[in-house]
């Protein structure tokens, strides 16, 4: 079932539209001034560009990792888009989607009661080293520290609730029966 799958597209959507949200940056980066061309490349590098910039070993072998995530996440949006587009109930699919969005919405926010735990968690999850475990004066620590990731999550929870929404509203506006809502 598409609906099930549709969360999934929408959170991932939402991580990778804050990713490259250079306003965002701007706004939440501390000393954003001081590493605002370190930033810049990075971005370019999660693109295909080269890495620039005074990194340690250890920090681009992590930001390698990021890159393939991000670049494994696009190849998983694109068939998520394929499977969605071809759903048998596209209306049905696409209302029960954004409700079960909405949900998870809500559970994914609980991760900001003790953000330290889920961070880890997160990156034990998706890293298969301790490349990550980077030192407290390392550049990438400096350029992001836990209170841009802290606001990171809550952008991605706010563009993923919002996203969850305008798919209630378009599966509102699809032509077709409407959705039972005891499905």
């Amino acid at each position: 079932k598409s609906s099930l799958i549709i969360p999934f597209f929408i959170l991932l959507l939402s991580i990778n539209i804050l990713i490259f949200d250079k306003d965002f940056y701007k706004q939440e980066m501390p000393q954003y001034e001081i590493y605002k061309e370190q930033q810049e490349n990075l971005l370019n590098y999660f693109q295909g560009a080269e890495l620039e910039g005074p990194y340690s070993e250890k920090e681009r072998l992590h930001m390698k990792d990021v890159r393939n995530l991000i670049w494994s996440s696009w190849i998983l949006i694109l068939i998520l888009i394929i499977t969605i587009v071809y759903t048998k109930n596209p209306k049905k699919e696409l209302y029960k989607g954004g409700i079960y969005t909405i949900i998870l919405t809500i559970l994914l926010s609980l991760t900001l009661l003790s953000f330290s735990t889920s961070f880890t968690i997160f990156h034990k999850l998706l890293f298969t080293n301790n490349l990550w475990l980077l030192p407290a004066n390392s550049l990438l620590i400096q350029m992001f520290p836990e209170r841009f990731f802290i606001q990171s999550t809550k952008q991605i929870l706010l563009y993923t609730f919002i996203l969850s929404l305008l798919a209630i509203i378009l599966a509102n506006k699809i032509p077709g029966e409407k959705h039972d809502k005891r499905t």
